[in-house]
């Protein structure tokens, strides 16, 4: 009995981490597929991945997704492609085009930033308080619903880990031979996470960029000119070119697309970083950045503070800022500590940076703020709850200040886990009714259709189109490329469809696809009254009807499907022919 005891004495943060990161991928699989939210982004990244598992690597793009839908003057912002790179290797591993298929990458990389983030916060924290601060991250709510569908800032808080691990081993590593290794970790994780949003790119450059200039105190002549000496320039050269050489690997399908296109992305990067903000004072924007940061902070936090009305919220609000001030002060009041440990010093100043620089980008874009740009901070909350713990053990009893740190976490975990909880209720019943949708807070437009239900109006049409028929259907623009998706993953060579007009085509064969509440009126109100129900079917927020339009007007035939091409993008498979016609 005592063997087991001292062994679980010894591994009861492994078994704990086990536990936490156990039950994490439970709440992150539970209806993954089903429940699947699969809108006009998602369902655009997967025409274009399922052309490339389909027919080749050469179909893969050397350019990510749009940054934002503002067109500029070369064409859009893009980012980097490594997302799409991720979704096209689960699509090849899985065998699969199935829409769920291509948000693995994102659940998995949520999983496994569970237990990087232990190994970080155990850089400065005890085991206890670095495995309160992974339960919290693990078991928020906002956290487990941006893991479970495919978007390409979701994975961003991985790597952004991965660089800030990286780069603190990297700085307090004593042997040569591991440095290097340490090197390239972080700048995996900097050139991976820079692909993923604007955000990243601009948080992990500022961030490890003040970090360099604390750990070497840079602001002093003595240490620069110590940075000079030969000895540290060689190996200032080693390092520089580990990071270059990971940095090219990773960006060169951007290289060559700027080559082809004569800069054209760099160019709207430049013109996207010259353009005006949004037209307010800056005292306004100062205001709503920290009302802004508090509100989304509590989100992350509790759980809570996701309506328009903040009045019922202010145990949330408290809550959160109070954790938010005081774990500010204890890391700056811990920092000034010179007793600390360089690597502690390190890891206080790179939490200090993290929020700051975080908090300054998101002044001019105040106004415009969403819940994902949050995805650069979900961490930072908990690790100032693992401070406050820190402080109390400091200060009181062992028994006392675990007893208050377990409540705060404890009650942290359970807030959330309710909110995660009456997310996953919302889910199941707008499987089968129509309902008000509060928990789904990926955009601000929530109608709580899932991948299940675009399913299921999809599988009903396709039962029922009548062969030699086009197949027209009306649904809300965010709907179309869903729908159009799973039609054509119908591999139906007799299947024509298109979206509705009523004024051509002589064997055409109608169907809308509306939200349950509304019935035909946005049918009725965009093409008249004069139309019949022929027959109709409810799939929770949704409901699909065939259609007649009796009196309808045939003016030309056209059976043209919608394509989906991309004229501003470059592909791997133009880059070869370009290859080919230099020879």
């Amino acid at each position: 009995m005592r063997k087991v005891l001292k062994w679980f004495a010894n591994n009861y943060a492994l078994l704990v981490l086990t536990v936490i990161v156990g039950v994490s991928i439970f709440v992150r699989t539970y209806h993954f597929d089903d429940w699947l939210y699969f809108k006009m982004d998602q369902s655009r990244d997967a025409i274009l991945m399922s052309n490339a598992v389909e027919n080749g690597p050469q179909y893969l793009p050397l350019l990510g997704a749009r940054a934002g839908a503002v067109k500029l003057k070369h064409g859009f912002l893009r980012l980097g492609p490594i997302f799409y790179y991720f979704q096209y290797l689960s699509g090849v591993i899985f065998h699969s085009t199935q829409p769920y298929v291509y948000a693995y990458p994102d659940l998995l990389f949520s999983i496994l930033a569970i237990p990087l983030l232990y190994l970080l916060v155990r850089l400065y924290f005890s085991k206890r308080n670095a495995l309160l601060v992974t339960a919290m991250y693990a078991f928020s709510f906002i956290i487990i619903q941006y893991s479970r569908f495919a978007w390409n800032p979701n994975s961003l808080q991985f790597f952004q880990l991965v660089s800030f691990y990286g780069l603190l081993r990297f700085l307090n590593e004593p042997i040569e031979k591991r440095k290097k290794w340490w090197m390239a970790m972080w700048a995996t994780g900097m050139t991976i996470g820079s692909q993923l949003h604007f955000f990243g790119f601009f948080s992990l450059v500022g961030i490890s960029g003040l970090l360099f200039i604390f750990h070497f105190e840079l602001w002093k002549k003595e240490h620069i000119q110590a940075c000079l000496h030969k000895d540290a320039l060689k190996k200032i050269a080693i390092y520089a070119g580990i990071a270059v050489l990971v940095f090219s690997f990773f960006y060169a399908p951007v290289f060559i697309s700027e080559s082809m296109r004569g800069g054209q992305n760099s160019k709207n990067f430049i013109e996207a970083l010259g353009s005006k903000p949004a037209a307010k004072p800056l005292s306004d924007k100062l205001v709503k950045t920290v009302t802004e940061n508090i509100k989304y902070y509590c989100l992350v936090t509790t759980s809570q503070c996701y309506g328009s009305s903040m009045k019922n919220e202010l145990p949330a609000l408290s809550v959160t800022a109070l954790i938010l001030l005081a774990g500010a002060f204890l890391a700056i009041r811990s920092l000034r500590d010179k007793t600390r440990s360089v690597v502690a010093r390190d890891f206080l100043f790179l939490l200090i940076a993290w929020v700051a620089v975080f908090t300054i980008l998101t002044v001019p874009v105040s106004f415009q703020l969403r819940p994902r740009f949050f995805i650069v901070v979900f961490a930072i909350p908990f690790i100032f709850v693992g401070l406050i713990a820190e402080y109390l053990d400091s200060r009181l009893k062992r028994g006392s200040a675990l007893a208050i740190a377990l409540l705060l976490a404890g009650g942290i975990v359970g807030w959330n886990t309710h909110g995660t909880s009456a997310w996953f209720k919302e889910q199941e019943k707008s499987q089968k009714s129509a309902l008000i949708v509060k928990r789904t807070l990926i955009l601000k437009a929530k109608d709580g259709v899932t991948l299940g239900e675009l399913q299921g109006v999809t599988d009903w049409m396709y039962a029922r189109h009548e062969s030699g028929k086009t197949l027209y259907y009306y649904v809300k623009p965010e709907h179309v490329r869903p729908i159009d998706y799973l039609l054509s993953s119908k591999h139906d060579a007799g299947l024509s469809f298109a979206t509705m007009t009523n004024k051509t085509d002589s064997e055409a064969q109608f169907f809308a696809v509306t939200p349950t509440k509304s019935g035909l009126a946005p049918v009725t109100k965009k093409f008249g009254v004069n139309i019949t129900a022929l027959s109709s079917q409810q799939f929770g927020q949704l409901t699909v009807y065939e259609l007649s339009f009796p009196d309808r007007i045939i003016e030309s035939s056209s059976k043209v499907k919608k394509t989906n091409a991309e004229p501003d993008r470059v592909f791997w498979k133009d880059v070869f022919t370009f290859k080919s016609a230099k020879k």
